[in-house]
């Protein structure tokens, strides 16, 4: 009977200790995370921790996430709680100058009103970011993207940085074309969002206190002022330059200077003379203006999607473009942000006279396999081309460790013409690289987190041959069709009518119409042949998938069945 007591005492003693060691002891002891993650996503790089360590006053952070939206998938709500994890990291590391406030906003709850009021956007469920700071204003992430995921930290840590610095960034603008009226529209944005600061195209020198540059048409510039651009670059500022093959503004340039190509080399890059990709995907048909410009619909799937230059941004236009590629023996790094697709083909100029020529010419872009690289960002190490400096100016600055350049070899992008094509897609596209360029260093240092990526797998690599074999055979009849439409509508163009119509029984629209419906089951035909054998092999998959579980259970339970029956067998034959 002691023994049991004693026991008994024992016990409660023990459970009493371990509740007055959670309630005294478990809040004391700290938060020990291990992030496992290959490319450490949980945890703050060194250039966010030293961000974060230098903000001056207290900011508030309210994430609105709708947990129980119902469209929001799966995918969706793993990001979120990633976000509110990175989110909590940022709070720990401010150590009390980061207040994080976590709402879930119910359906036309107060908090839904408020996200709301603030620009947040609940089309798939709240998933947003506002800070505030006293007297700072308000700053937003109105969606958070999961095709952003790898740009996550520097959406988090741009907001936070443009609370404690709402000042406008110093922007030079050196230009050798004449932009006020070509490009009022882009100027109009670079004047909202930047201090705009005018160059002359003379000029012979950047002043000290300018940080970035944005150069336009450097071909028309004077030798003088490329040495400028140069020194500027290698002193450690950041440039974003827009260099064309065949500017269609090209009448106000002057003679094009032969050091450019020099100074391309210098930083690893080479931009042909006189070429022009053309495009069989992106190129639209019914090009409008003069037959030589070739204008190309470059979607998201042409552009580097983990690049802070193409930050939310869909579509971007380009129009008579040129083409960069890295030089062989260049130490720089080349890093594509806009190229064009695989069926593509750099052509002459002087190529271009008509209409039809220029048909037949993306025709022959749809047999390449290699995409074209239209702007570039370029780091580096780097060295002068003008070792012994220039006329009028003694030798300056031999080489830099680490440069910072973005080249476009488009120039015709910046027009109002050329932006009318793509609404506010040219215009963000240099919004974002400016203001990732004229961010300070803290900023600027934070890299995607990319995931590494894996080799292809066996049906991965029959999807991709399969993916080539059907385009060759039908970019053909795709074309045809894309002509067959087009002239369809042109001869039966919309009107309005009463409820019945007549039907329209020309020969010409009559023949229109059966190939409408013949080129469809042709293509549709070419892709059941090319994918055959991935098919086959999907569907073998599946059946191993749906198949393999229940015919293992089925042979456990057989040979369990058997081992059964041979032990009362052999009990059998014992009796």
């Amino acid at each position: 009977m002691r023994s049991i007591l004693r026991t008994g005492m024992t016990l409660v003693v023990i459970l009493l200790l371990f509740l007055a060691f959670n309630l005294v002891w478990i809040g004391k002891i700290p938060a020990i995370r291990w992030d496992v993650s290959q490319q450490k996503i949980h945890t703050l790089s060194s250039p966010a921790q030293h961000l974060v360590a230098i903000l001056e006053g207290p900011v508030d952070l309210y994430y609105f996430n709708s947990n129980n939206a119902p469209k929001k998938n799966y995918a969706v709500q793993r990001y979120s709680r990633r976000i509110e994890d990175l989110l909590k990291e940022y709070e720990k590391a401010a150590s009390g100058r980061i207040n994080l406030h976590l709402i879930d906003p119910a359906p036309f709850s107060e908090d839904a009103y408020k996200a709301r009021l603030s620009g947040l956007d609940d089309s798939g469920g709240f998933l947003g970011l506002i800070g505030t700071r006293a007297g700072h204003g308000v700053r937003r992430i109105g969606s958070f993207s999961l095709d952003r995921e790898p740009l996550l930290e520097y959406e988090i840590s741009h907001l936070l940085y443009k609370l404690q610095h709402p000042e406008r960034p110093v922007i030079a603008l050196l230009s050798g074309l004449a932009l006020g009226e070509s490009s009022s529209r882009l100027l109009q944005e670079l004047r909202r969002e930047f201090d705009l600061v005018n160059l002359e195209p003379t000029v012979a020198q950047v002043p000290e206190h300018l940080r970035t540059l944005l150069v336009v048409h450097p071909q028309a510039l004077s030798e003088q002022t490329l040495y400028g651009i140069e020194q500027f670059v290698l002193r450690g500022g950041r440039l974003m330059m827009f260099i064309d093959p065949l500017s269609e503004q090209r009448s106000n340039a002057g003679p094009a200077n032969t050091r450019l190509d020099d100074l391309l080399a210098a930083w690893g890059v080479r931009m042909p003379a006189d070429k022009l990709v053309a495009d069989a995907l992106y190129t639209p048909w019914e090009t409008p203006g003069k037959a030589n410009q070739v204008r190309l619909n470059l979607p998201r799937s042409s552009m580097n999607a983990n690049d802070i230059s193409t930050w939310n941004l869909n579509r971007v236009t380009v129009s008579s473009s040129g083409a960069l590629s890295r030089l062989n023996k260049s130490r720089t790094t080349f890093i594509p942000l806009l190229q064009s697709s695989e069926q593509s083909v750099l052509l002459d100029a002087s190529s271009f006279t008509d209409a039809a020529t220029l048909d037949s010419l993306i025709e022959q872009a749809a047999n390449q396999e290699r995409p074209h690289v239209i702007a570039a960002r370029i780091e580096g190490p780097s060295y002068s081309v003008f070792p012994d400096g220039i006329k009028g100016q003694p030798p300056g600055l031999q080489k830099a460790a680490q440069i910072h350049v973005v080249i476009v070899a488009d120039t015709d992008m910046l027009t109002d013409k050329t932006n009318n094509s793509a609404p506010d897609g040219n215009a963000l596209f240099v919004l974002n690289t400016l203001d990732n360029l004229a961010a300070p260093d803290a900023l600027a240092a934070i890299r995607p987190r990319v995931a590494p990526q894996s080799a292809p797998t066996v049906l991965e690599s029959m999807r991709d041959a399969a993916k080539q074999a059907y385009r060759a055979k039908a970019s053909e009849l795709q074309r045809r069709l894309q002509r067959t439409e087009q002239e369809w509508q042109r001869l039966s163009p919309w009107t309005t009518s009463l409820g019945t119509q007549a039907v329209d029984t020309t020969t010409r629209l009559q023949a229109l119409n059966k190939e409408r419906l013949r080129l469809p089951m042709e293509l549709h035909a070419l892709e059941r042949e090319a994918y055959a054998q991935v098919r086959r092999l999907e569907m073998a998959l599946e059946l191993v998938v749906t198949f393999a579980l229940p015919l293992t259970l089925c042979l456990i339970a057989w040979i369990v069945f058997l081992g059964h029956r041979r032990r009362l067998h052999a009990a059998r034959m014992i009796r």
